[in-house]
């Protein structure tokens, strides 16, 4: 009788240790594409202007730079690929871009408002944006050129057509999005991979705009017209 108690048991006991396994995976890897966001905003947003100027500029190197970064803040992405069968950045999404705010009337630009939903009061332009490092343009969080983006609530999913309507101001900032799409490695066969989005919006530390310098430029990035 115990022989056959231990065989009925012994498979729920597996199952709840190898979930258990893939829960905590997930939890981690949902943390790691947050420090991942968080990070490389703050790398792209602490770029120092030139004297006698306000604009600060960022390269190609400097993209790529920061996106070799994620092998260290998730390595998790080294093991993913390999057991994948493809190369680490086919397996994580990082997209780039930089948004100017600029007043839609004479009333919205003397404002000295600088609380509350003032999303109303400003059209959020992108300056640039990356389409290199295998995110298309059909990608789920490339930002366009020539598309203005959108206000929406502060707690909506992060989305390549919208931005927080609390970011909304004078100013500008810097947008990091970044998708994983989480793999179990027991029991893929039954659960579809679940995709982990996540994205920061930093303010410029040191300067009103940082824009993108497109000299030596391999792709990773667009600057879009007007700016």
């Amino acid at each position: 009788m115990a022989a056959v108690e231990f065989a009925l048991i012994l498979p729920t006991l597996l199952l709840i240790m190898f979930a258990s396994i893939q829960i905590v995976a997930y939890i981690d890897a949902t943390r790691k594409v947050e420090l991942v966001a968080h990070s490389i905003s703050q790398m792209i947003s602490q770029a120092t202007p030139p004297p006698n100027t306000t604009v600060a500029a960022v390269n190609a190197t400097d993209l790529h730079f920061s996106f070799d970064a994620t092998l260290v803040l998730f390595p998790y992405v080294m093991k993913d690929a390999k057991r994948r069968g493809v190369a680490w950045w086919q397996t994580i999404s990082i997209n780039y871009a930089a948004i100017q705010f600029r007043a839609k009337n004479a009333a919205c630009q003397n404002s000295t408002s600088t609380s509350g939903d003032l999303s109303s009061c400003y059209d959020a332009n992108v300056v640039w944006t990356t389409t290199g490092t295998q995110q298309p343009a059909s990608g789920d969080n490339y930002r366009p050129c020539d598309t203005a983006q959108l206000p929406a609530n502060d707690d909506a999913p992060p989305s390549r057509a919208t931005l927080p309507r609390s970011s909304y101001g004078p100013g500008s900032l810097v947008a990091i999005d970044v998708v994983f799409d989480f793999e179990p490695t027991f029991g893929s066969g039954f659960v579809p991979p679940i995709r982990i989005a996540r994205s920061a919006y930093v303010l410029p530390r040191y300067a009103s705009l940082v824009n993108f310098d497109t000299a030596n430029n391999d792709g990773i990035a667009t600057r879009c017209t007007g700016f």
